[in-house]
């Protein structure tokens, strides 16, 4: 449904091809699954179980950890840290649509000050929460590894300079979401794991243990994505990638709904730096006018934020 495409290249000449595969996917469905990356299986391993070990936990222990926003860069600065409950979050009114219900879905959530083990964070004080700062700590670290390999790879298939999208992408506060969905409930008033949206990157890795994910496709059909193996990575493109190639490359809406059992998984979100100004590509508008105006990313984000806290206009 979605190709699987390999990031391993055996030598220099098979990267054109890769690329070339990466584009194709991004023109067509936005998505696509990455396998040959070169991560150990037990950074995904790590994650998940100590993800699901603070899950475990009770709804009064956890309550302790509840999610803020950081003030690394000042009250403009939305990066998610900590815990956020079922029903604390609502991912239509990221996309703008207010008054929709809410996602049946527990999250832990993490920024870039996760790369700093002296930074006070809003993990328990003890060996499970040392334990889980560690294995998200890896996964992060990896997620930047492959992400940047993607975008080097992009850009590649754009006819850019390799490090075009790295010296764009390089301080920015990309973050990371580990996910619980509950199983279906008689009592859930419907079976919203997440709301239709897209997202807001560059570039987006996701990994799951079980059934839930669906994209929309052209014809506007819901299509289920299952992937078996936990360490290869569902990529898609967002709305940064969409607005620099004028809709060339596909930012796809998708949605989770819950299954008849529990269900993990983690984000990664690329984003891009806050002066970094998102703007068409003039081969992408030689047949056709942009269709979105040039924007700095700090702005674009701040706006998609201010919509999904609650806090409509833009500062």
């Amino acid at each position: 449904m979605i190709p699987v495409i390999s990031l391993h290249a055996e030598h220099p000449h098979a990267e054109r091809r890769i690329a070339d595969e990466i584009s194709d996917a991004c023109r067509t469905t936005g998505f696509f699954i990455a396998r040959g990356h070169g991560i150990a299986p037990e950074v995904f391993d790590d994650a998940y179980t100590e993800s699901l070990r603070f899950f475990r936990l009770p709804l009064d222990t956890k309550r302790e950890f509840a999610m803020r926003t950081s003030t690394a860069r000042g009250d403009n600065d939305y990066s998610p840290y900590g815990h956020s409950a079922l029903l604390s979050e609502n991912a239509y009114a990221y996309t703008g649509r207010q008054g929709m219900p809410s996602d049946y879905v527990e999250k832990f959530s993490v920024g870039r000050l996760i790369l700093n083990d002296d930074e006070e964070l809003p993990f328990p004080a003890d060996e499970s929460g040392a334990a889980l700062r560690t294995a998200l700590k890896r996964y992060f670290v990896a997620c930047e590894a492959v992400s940047g390999r993607i975008a080097e790879l992009l850009a590649l298939a754009l006819d850019l300079p390799r490090t075009f999208f790295a010296t764009r992408t390089d301080t920015a506060n990309d973050s990371l979401r580990s996910h619980l969905y509950p199983g279906t409930d008689p009592e859930f008033v419907n079976d919203q794991g997440m709301g239709e949206h897209t997202d807001g990157t560059l570039i987006t890795l996701l990994t799951q243990d079980g059934p839930g994910l669906q994209i929309r496709d052209r014809s506007g059909r819901w299509l289920d994505i299952e992937v078996r193996d936990r360490d290869s990575f569902i990529v898609n493109i967002g709305d940064l990638m969409a607005r620099w190639s004028n809709d060339e490359y596909v930012s796809t809406p998708h949605r989770v709904r819950l299954a008849d059992r529990r269900r993990q998984s983690i984000a990664f979100f690329k984003l891009a730096n806050d002066d970094t100004v998102i703007e068409c590509f003039p081969k992408f508008a030689t047949d056709r006018p942009a269709r979105y105006e040039p924007i700095r990313y700090e702005e674009f984000s701040l706006r998609k934020m201010n919509l999904l806290f609650g806090r409509e206009s833009a500062r």
